[in-house]
């Protein structure tokens, strides 16, 4: 009976010391566990605050370039045109032919918008063809005639016809 009494308490042993390892193993797994999802976090608190900060950054530049547009734009308003240094000389004069150039295309958008904003009459086919014959006279002896026809009405027969074609 002794031999089973052993056998049994090296049996409860075993049984004792393989839950110790499944639990050391959950525990291990667990902090392994947490230190990943604590570097996840971390790793995504990073990404946003880089996403942040390039925001930031581009908003800033273009603030800045705001402020160089401005600049230059004061000065070149302020400066003397016939007296430039020689140093603004290239950039005073892309300017002006950038300006003249604008100048040019707004008149001749305002003037292509005009025709449509105009109230003429519309030309129908009829007027054309007048307008051209009297630009033509004595230019040739033929006459155009214009004769306006209406499509001769079909029978009911003669349309079954042509649906089964």
């Amino acid at each position: 009976m002794s031999d089973y009494s052993e056998l049994l308490n090296s049996l409860k042993a075993a049984a004792g010391s393989a839950a110790n390892i499944a639990r050391d193993l959950a525990g291990n797994a667990g902090e392994k566990a947490r230190e990943l999802a604590g570097g996840a976090g971390e790793k995504a608190r990073a990404a946003a605050g880089i996403a942040k900060l390039k925001l930031d950054l581009a908003g800033k530049r273009d603030e800045r370039e705001k402020a160089y547009a401005e600049i230059g734009r004061m000065y070149f308003e302020s400066v003397d045109k016939r007296a430039v240094e020689d140093l603004y000389v290239r950039l005073f004069d892309q300017v002006m032919l950038a300006n003249a150039a604008i100048e040019r295309m707004e008149t001749e958008m305002r003037e292509l918008k005009s025709v449509f904003e105009s109230e003429a009459e519309e030309a129908d086919f009829g007027m054309v063809v007048s307008q051209a014959e009297e630009n033509a006279e004595g230019e040739s002896d033929i006459e155009v005639e214009i004769t306006d026809e209406t499509p001769a009405e079909t029978s009911d027969a003669d349309a079954a016809d042509k649906t089964e074609e």
